[in-house]
């Protein structure tokens, strides 16, 4: 084991991270590097990464808006209060306690983001921290490791070259795994699912440039490497035409977030070699719009191996649907599993219903949240939160006191006491009760199939009161004919 894993190790038994105004400082050094070194991060970003100004200034600020987040969540007051909580005769319910180290694998998708938002998350629970931060010729990691050691003490923070794989380190850490695709992680993994697909439906009664703008932006920004950026989309084919011709235009006018720069040739080289992987799968593939890193692409079929790769380059992948059953049906058969974000584009019942017959571990109607683009994945173990990736409850054990008998439990233990039989007949008497009742509506609404029986109905009535009254007017005036 490395010298400095030793000294973390120690750090982490002794608690030197627990206390909270070292937890401050490391927090306060983390956000002022960072400021010190944004210009360098900027141009990093955009030479690296080829980011628009935009996306660069985008990234830095989710990234120290969540230090500043982490920050203002450690209170000293309240911290000293919870302490003594079972002291002074209160429950704990809520105390934790710090896991003590935490592993972070970070993805290259956004690098600053998934690197220092996790680690602010994990210092300000109180962990000691080991990043990975491999050798690259890249920019961005280089700056990361020489701020970070210059801002972090090294007793509680170290930097690992490459991927740890001692098991004293990993069995008793938090890892934050950024690049899993494992489908149940262990229960120490913060694992996000990186090869998880991500979904778009786009009904007839959508806005169709709305879903268009929305769609380009997710699929197209930051080099079309989110997570988040949607793998397939499903349009019915009635506004088919109309939803790719609000694509191409959205292409034209520079929303794809792609730029081309001289010497930086690997992502149209990439974009080349997926489209002919593509051909290969789908020989009828047709290709709607191509520009240097981006390109839309209609497909025919509907083989699982053409619906359900994660997506390397920034295509955009349309599929023609007759119905949302069809786009339910088509998801369900070429998906493995929980699809990372569905977005559906309709009015809200239409929403509804994509949201509850498509497996997603989060639906969104009508918009793609632009957060929801930077970073990696959530979490698997954890429910998505647009307000925050990460939390310092995440990197923390749950480890409720209790200084009060709830009232339950005296109950119980009065009844366990119990010798008398009556005592004990009264309690067996009140467990047989019935339930309580709950109030329904009365049934005999009218549904689905009873429309179709009454609409029929009507229909047939129509018609036999009509022909009633056309024969009746017909045979009254014949018999008032003279013969």
């Amino acid at each position: 084991m490395p010298a400095a894993f030793a000294n973390l190790r120690a750090a982490a038994i002794d608690g030197r991270a627990h206390n909270i105004y070292y937890r401050q400082s490391q927090i306060e050094k983390l956000h002022q590097t960072l400021i010190g070194a944004a210009q360098e991060i900027k141009e990093a970003l955009s030479f690296d990464y080829n980011y628009s100004p935009a996306e660069v200034a985008a990234e830095i600020n989710l990234t120290l808006e969540a230090i500043k987040r982490d920050y203002a969540s450690l209170q000293p007051a309240k911290a000293l209060e919870d302490e003594y909580l079972l002291a002074n005769g209160s429950d704990a319910p809520g105390s934790r306690q710090p896991a003590g180290i935490v592993y972070i694998e970070p993805c290259a998708h956004t690098l600053l983001f998934s690197t220092a938002v996790p680690l602010s998350a994990a210092l300000a629970a109180g962990n000691c921290v080991i990043v990975l931060l491999e050798n690259s010729l890249k920019r961005l990691p280089s700056i990361l490791r020489q701020a970070l050691q210059s801002s972090l003490h090294p007793d509680t923070f170290a930097i690992a070259s490459s991927p740890v794989s001692d098991p004293n380190i990993l069995s008793s850490s938090i890892f934050v795994d950024q690049n899993s695709s494992e489908t149940w992680p262990r229960l120490n993994h913060l694992a996000s699912l990186a090869r998880s697909g991500t979904v778009a439906v786009v009904d007839r009664t959508a806005d169709v440039k709305l879903a268009a703008k929305e769609l380009v932006a997710a699929r197209f920004a930051f080099g079309g490497t989110s997570p988040y950026a949607p793998d397939l989309v499903l349009v019915n084919e009635f506004v088919k035409q109309a939803f790719l011709q609000a694509v191409v235009d959205g292409c034209r006018e520079g929303r794809t977030g792609t730029r081309s720069r001289e010497g930086k040739a690997g992502g149209a080289n990439k974009l080349d070699e997926q489209l002919q992987a593509l051909k290969k799968v789908d020989p009828r593939v047709q290709i709607v719009v191509q520009e240097a890193k981006a390109a839309v692409a209609e497909l025919s079929a509907r083989e699982a191996q053409a619906l359900s790769t994660k997506d390397e380059a920034s295509i955009m992948k349309v599929i023609p649907v007759k119905s949302l059953d069809d786009a339910i049906d088509l998801i369900g058969n070429t998906s493995s599993g929980a699809a990372l974000a569905a977005y559906h584009f309709g009015t809200p019942a239409v929403g509804k219903y994509l949201a509850q017959f498509i497996d997603a571990r989060a639906s969104f109607i009508n918009h793609v949240p632009r957060g929801l683009l930077v970073g990696p994945a959530y979490p698997a173990t954890h429910a998505l939160e647009l307000s925050a990736r990460y939390t310092p409850d995440m990197f923390s054990w749950a480890r409720p006191g209790f200084a009060n008998v709830q009232p339950s439990s005296a109950s119980l233990a009065a009844q366990l006491a119990a010798s008398d039989s009556v005592a004990v007949q009264k309690v067996l008497k009140q467990a047989l009760g019935p339930l309580k009742a709950m109030k329904r509506k009365p049934g005999g609404g009218v549904g689905f199939f009873e429309q179709g029986f009454l609409m029929n109905a009507g229909l047939i009535l129509t018609f036999t009161i009509s022909a009633t009254a056309i024969g009746s007017v017909w045979l009254w005036r014949n018999a008032r004919m003279p013969w």
